[in-house]
Formats: structure tokens, C-alpha cells, sequence
């Protein structure tokens, strides 16, 4: 029988179990995307069981072929649930990446499912420091088990094109539709603003996620001629839309650590705007790496000073993009989660 110290010098096998592989574009999605594509390099064998299309005796058909010497579950209530049940059937270590709403949403990461996957898993990985900090005090005994690995992006295609007229100050906000993306009081609170300057526009880009939600923000931009609603975009096909943002912004009652459109906004250089909420101070480092706001006035006040100040906008965009070139490599994320598969795997009792 192979030795667990033998097992560290072979190529590992790893399951990365995603809770979404189709429909509107999320976060999670391109989170796993980026990570199944790097990880080879670093030693592992990838298999990516997607819980949206495929039934439990599918996944557990992939499972018996691929043979995983360890299980890797994005978003703790969507995905912890089934890699704690196939880690106890396989008798291998799982581990859990914290997205989001997994441990921001109360309903969510209050579920005894949820919460008996994290308490239960042999690791638990955050994208920032301060959301492990939050993870920890709501579950103090893992602290030990707990790691932090920073996302990491890359820089995008040129993808679709996207013209406007020059004297136009464009904000996208790149978000899926539903309630925690906030689009709706974006959009209020820029409606004063967007009377004030004739030039403002907002191009919202995300697909429907809520039906209701997506509803009320296609009846809220019907209203006002200074909106766009454009629908759901593979991220590979964003470039050209981030290339003619002014600005880019996010707007999300929560964020898990590092928004995905704020990572691809930064390495193409472009100034942020983003509400100041744990995950997304990771990031946004206020006044540096772009805005960070609390109130409708702080948001306004940031357009109307970038507006009037473009050169400001540029020398922040710069800044952000050496940021993230520096902290946030895709090639150094799945190192970390190399190391932290090793670690687990060489823990196991053989």
C-alpha cells in the first residue's frame, strides 16, 4: 500500500464540486473555471463535478472513475453538504471555499446542512482575511483549519465591442440580477446625478437570476433613457465593455472575499467604485486602488468628482491594476491551493 508521504510526491487527484455550471454568469462559475485551468501546472489531476446538471448516481459514477484524493466544495450551503457525504463514503478529506451568500446570507449559513459541512471539513478556505475573521468568530473550533487564498484573474480578451459617443461618462456595473447585487439602489441613488449630468450612463450587464428581481430592475431602467440593461455576457466576451467603462462599479448588499467583475475591472486598469462591505475592501483599498462608499451622497459625490477629474480616474485605474497584477495571480492561487491539498492529503491515516 502507498505511504501518505509517497502520496505527496505523486500527482494529485482533485475533485472541485461547483454548485453551478450554466445558466446566468456567477462568480462561482468563473471562480472554478479559472482554478481547473491552473491547477494542472501545479501538480493535480482535475475533475469538476457540476451539481446543476448532473443527478447524485452521476456524481457518484464520476466519482468512482476518477478516484480523488480529496474533495474541493465552492460555497459551503450549495456544495458542502454533498463533499461532506462523499467524503465519508470515499473516506477522503474535503475541503470548502466561502463565497458569499454561504456565509453571509443568515438563512444560508444558519442551515444545520451548511453548518455541519463547515464544521466538519477538513479545511476551509476565504478569499480575504477579514471574511476569516468573520468565518471564525461565527465558528470558532476551526480556526486551526482555516486558510486564506486571495482570488486570482487574469487579463481579459478583447471580446464584444463596445462604442460610445466621447462626451459620455459610462459606469457599468456588471452584476447577475438578483437582491444581493443591489442594482436597484444603484440605481436610485444615481437617478439625481443623471439630471444633474446629461452625460451620465449606466450599462447594467448580468443575467436574471431572481425572475422578480430582474423584473423590477427592467421596469426601473424602462424609465430612465440614461440606462441600459444588455443581459447576461460570458466574462471571456467582457473585455470590450470594461475597455469603455469610465468607471466600473459594485454595488452588493455582501461580497465573499473578491468580486470576480471588480478583480477583471482592476487588471484592465479601470477605476472602481464599490460599497463598503467586508469583501469588497480586499480590494478597494479607498482612494488607492479606487471608492469605496456608504451612503447615496458618498456614491454620487465619487461620480461627480471623477467626472469632472478624469486624470484622477486614470492614475487610480493604474494603481488598482498593479494591485491586483502583484497580490492576485492566477498561477499563485492555485499553488496556495496546492499546499493546502498536500497538506490534507498527507494527514490522511492509510
Amino acid at each position: 500500500m502507498i505511504s501518505a508521504i509517497e502520496t505527496l510526491h505523486q500527482q494529485m487527484n482533485i475533485a472541485l464540486i461547483c454548485p453551478f455550471s450554466s445558466g446566468p454568469g456567477r462568480g462561482n462559475i468563473t471562480t472554478v473555471r479559472r482554478i481547473a485551468e491552473h491547477l494542472p501546472a501545479v501538480g493535480c489531476k482535475v475533475t469538476t463535478i457540476n451539481l446543476d446538471c448532473s443527478s447524485i448516481i452521476e456524481q457518484q459514477t464520476l466519482l468512482d472513475q476518477s478516484r480523488p484524493d480529496l474533495l474541493h466544495a465552492f460555497h459551503a450551503y450549495h456544495a458542502g453538504p454533498t463533499a461532506r457525504q462523499a467524503s465519508r463514503l470515499l473516506g477522503i478529506p474535503y475541503m470548502i471555499t466561502i463565497t458569499g451568500s454561504d456565509l453571509f446570507d443568515s438563512s444560508l449559513c444558519n442551515d444545520p446542512a451548511t453548518r455541519s459541512a463547515i464544521q466538519d471539513a477538513d479545511a476551509v478556505s476565504c478569499f480575504d482575511p477579514l471574511v476569516a475573521q468573520r468565518l471564525t468568530k461565527l465558528f470558532p473550533h476551526i480556526g486551526g483549519r482555516v486558510a486564506v487564498i486571495p482570488q486570482g484573474v487574469a487579463a481579459l480578451p478583447p471580446g464584444i465591442p463596445y462604442s460610445k459617443q466621447d462626451a459620455v461618462f459610462l459606469i457599468l456595473l456588471p452584476a447577475a440580477l438578483r437582491p444581493v447585487k443591489g442594482v436597484t439602489g444603484a440605481i436610485a441613488a444615481l437617478a439625481p446625478l443623471a439630471l444633474e449630468l446629461p452625460t451620465l450612463r449606466l450599462l447594467l450587464v448580468g443575467g436574471a437570476i431572481d425572475p422578480d428581481y430582474a423584473e423590477e430592475v427592467h421596469n426601473l431602467a424602462a424609465g430612465h433613457p440614461w440606462i441600459s440593461v444588455i443581459g447576461d455576457i460570458p466574462y471571456h466576451q467582457m473585455g470590450g465593455l470594461y475597455a469603455a467603462a469610465d468607471i466600473v462599479m459594485n454595488a452588493s448588499i455582501f461580497e465573499g472575499g473578491m468580486s470576480n467583475a471588480l478583480l477583471e475591472a482592476m487588471v484592465m486598469g479601470k477605476p472602481v467604485l464599490a460599497r463598503d462591505v467586508l469583501g469588497n475592501r480586499s480590494l478597494v483599498h479607498h482612494g488607492e486602488t479606487g471608492w469605496l462608499y456608504r451612503t447615496d451622497e458618498e456614491l454620487r459625490e465619487c461620480v461627480r468628482n471623477l467626472v469632472f477629474n478624469p486624470e484622477l480616474g486614470a492614475k487610480t485605474g493604474d494603481t488598482g491594476r498593479e494591485f491586483v497584477q502583484k497580490h492576485c495571480s492566477p498561477q499563485t492561487e492555485a499553488k496556495n491551493y496546492a499546499a493546502v491539498y498536500r497538506r490534507l492529503i498527507g494527514q490522511v491515516k492509510l
